[in-house]
């Protein structure tokens, strides 16, 4: 039988990996009427996995639901527009979404910090599309990895196989501190400034306020938080 803490632990990575895995897919994929659609329909964003701690969350969540209520299937194409300001081009992107950019003085694509994360995806055999040449390093694909990690971790409650568990949540501390949390904030509050739509900017103000809510949970310390 699971003991307490166990159970926690189970619901906690969980919760965890539906909030990221949503979050990746929507900043990594170019929306489309039919998930929007879905999102209304189901009302996500009334029943976020993560509990509602901090501001930015809350704002995030009220922002997309309020969205919905008024979103009909015709408006589509100011999302799809949006998303290309934001993410694809041919302009100037307001927000790159690649940690590289951020994290160096040329802002160049394809740093250190891709090949850093595209190792860290291999040795945790998380696939990454290769349809896009998309640097590894893309916002939508780190969250993903938060999911993938989360995935392991309960894999390893599941097949009474600690040592996968406690790599992965070890995995998951190490990669808020030394890649999400020294650049996410800053390329979100890029996003909600630039963004068109309430659409985007709510997912970024959710996004950003997951991220506090995850380092905060799961007591993450990083110098980029300290000095924030």
């Amino acid at each position: 039988m699971e003991n307490t803490d166990t159970v926690a632990l189970s619901e906690k990575l969980i919760a965890t990996y539906f909030a990221y895995r949503f979050l990746g897919k929507a900043f990594y994929e170019a929306p489309t009427a039919g998930l929007l659609g879905q999102l209304k329909q189901d009302d996500l964003f009334a029943d976020w996995p993560l509990d509602c701690s901090n501001d930015a969350m809350k704002n995030g969540l009220e922002t997309l639901q309020a969205f919905l209520r008024e979103w009909h299937a015709e408006d589509f194409n100011v999302v799809r527009r949006d998303y290309a300001h934001l993410f694809i081009g041919p302009k100037r992107l307001p927000a790159p979404p690649w940690e590289s950019v951020y994290r160096n003085e040329e802002r160049l694509i394809f740093d250190k910090e891709t090949l850093q994360v595209r190792l860290l995806y291999r040795q945790f055999g998380m696939d990454v599309p290769t349809e896009r040449n998309e640097p590894d390093d893309h916002f939508g694909l780190e969250m993903m990895f938060i999911a993938h990690l989360c995935q392991i971790a309960l894999e390893g409650i599941r097949t009474e196989q600690t040592y996968y568990t406690d790599l992965s949540l070890a995995a998951i501390d190490s990669f808020f501190r030394d890649h999400i949390c020294a650049w996410a904030y800053d390329y979100l509050a890029d996003v909600t400034e630039a963004a068109n739509t309430p659409y985007y900017r709510g997912l970024s103000l959710l996004a950003s306020g997951t991220i506090t809510h995850t380092t905060q949970s799961w007591q993450i310390e990083s110098d980029a938080l300290a000095s924030s």
